[in-house]
């Protein structure tokens, strides 16, 4: 599995957020923001979504889908919305090609190239999801395009 290693600069982030949970009580409430955030993306002429999952490689986790703002834009921030700030970080980039539903198996190819490369999770920091928003509607197939960062110390 390729990867490389990107300096984000600090960013601001507002969209649609709920609590996940992976284990015997499975939360999974992504796809449904994702198609919550549809409508109010589709307002925006922007050419990437992104969803911020916090904290990284958990059970318990806080999902956001939305888009990227200027810091001082917060009349974007519309009714039920949250908003989050994040400083500088290093990140380890990794792609994900196919359906949508291979994204489990992805995430588990890459912890394996993440743990025997050494990184270590920087803790306080997003691990970031970014999709093209041309890649909307081709989720079920193998041009299904996204890349996953996972912030590193």
């Amino acid at each position: 599995m390729i990867f490389k290693e990107i300096i984000k600069d600090s960013f601001v982030i507002v969209g649609y957020s709920a609590a996940g949970k992976w284990g015997s009580d499975v939360v999974y409430p992504i796809p449904e923001l994702w198609v919550k955030s549809n409508e109010f993306i589709s307002r925006y002429n922007v050419d990437k979504v992104l969803g911020v999952c916090l904290p990284p490689r958990s059970n318990d986790y806080f999902y956001t889908c939305g888009i990227e703002i200027e810091s001082v834009a917060y009349e974007k921030v519309e009714k039920g919305m949250t908003l989050h700030t994040f400083p500088q970080q290093k990140y380890v980039v990794f792609n994900h090609i196919g359906p949508s539903t291979e994204i489990p198996n992805t995430y588990g190819e890459l912890w394996k190239v993440f743990d025997r490369e050494g990184y270590t999770i920087k803790e306080g920091m997003p691990e970031i999801e970014i999709v093209q928003t041309n890649m909307f509607g081709k989720e079920k197939t193998f041009e299904y395009e996204m890349e996953i960062w996972i912030p590193v110390r």
